[in-house]
């Protein structure tokens, strides 16, 4: 055999190896542990709330929503009626 196929194949066999070696050194694991589980129901409960937080807010919004409807439906009315007392007056102005 020469050099270049030496070579090939102990990049081949290596290669391998070495991914291996590098898989077992970095820690893969199975199982989560016991920091990263307290952790994830800490992100759990906090999104839970911000869930909870932004339903009650669009609640409020709602409710904000309709009231400036009522109003708003109100001011109309009123001004309906500031226009028709207005004609009444300016009709016995001109009697």
């Amino acid at each position: 055999m020469n050099v270049k196929m030496i070579r090939r194949s102990m990049v081949f066999l290596l290669l391998p190896c070495v991914l291996y070696v590098s898989t077992m050194l970095t820690g893969c694991a199975c199982r989560p542990s016991p920091e990263q589980l307290s952790q994830l129901e800490q992100t759990k409960a906090a999104a839970l709330a911000a869930e909870e937080a932004a339903e009650a807010k669009t609640q409020e919004r709602m409710e904000w929503e309709a009231n400036l409807k009522e109003k708003q439906a109100a001011l109309q009315k009123a001004e309906s009626d500031l226009k028709a007392v207005q004609e009444e007056l300016a009709k016995e102005g001109k009697k």
